[in-house]
């Protein structure tokens, strides 16, 4: 009996070398210095991008791990309704995102762009605005501690 590859293993390794890759572009980049390079002490501009892809080789060996422990027990290819429902909700995401992206690079309106992709992303989501405000305040309140109170890492719109 031939053995095949398992469950997660596949998703995995791709996990696994889209993180290698993000990791080698960022450390080859010369402009992204992991470590601080001003005299403030704030991280520099390849912190995030290689602790994300740290991440990404970390999930992916332990997406990996697991798929070997499976021992053929699950399927990764086998589409059912809420799996297509899901990919579909996916690809309209991915395509909102890169016409939010057009328009705010086309027009520089990018509050209209936000207010814009949320309408669309609530009506694709079926979400009660209740939970779309609640939701972008914590996570604004997020960003904001991360960057500016945590890093010192100003934004400018």
């Amino acid at each position: 009996m031939q053995k095949k590859l398992k469950g997660d293993t596949v998703p995995g390794m791709i996990t696994i070398l889209i993180g290698i890759f993000f990791l080698v572009k960022t450390l080859a980049t010369d402009n992204l210095s992991f470590v601080a390079t001003t005299s403030d002490g704030v991280p520099g501009a390849g912190f995030f991008p290689c602790i994300l892809s740290g991440a990404l080789i970390f999930s992916g060996i332990i997406l990996m791990i697991r798929g070997l422990r499976q021992n053929g027990e699950k399927q990764y290819v086998a589409l059912d309704a809420e799996m297509r429902g899901n990919i579909k909700i996916l690809l309209l995401t991915v395509a909102g995102l890169a016409v939010f992206l057009a328009f705010w690079y086309l027009t520089d309106l990018f509050i209209v762009g936000v207010l814009l992709f949320a309408v669309f992303l609530n009506k694709l989501y079926e979400r009660k605005w209740k939970y779309t405000i609640i939701y972008a305040v914590i996570f604004t309140v997020f960003i904001y501690l991360v960057f500016m109170a945590a890093f010192s890492i100003g934004f400018t719109v």
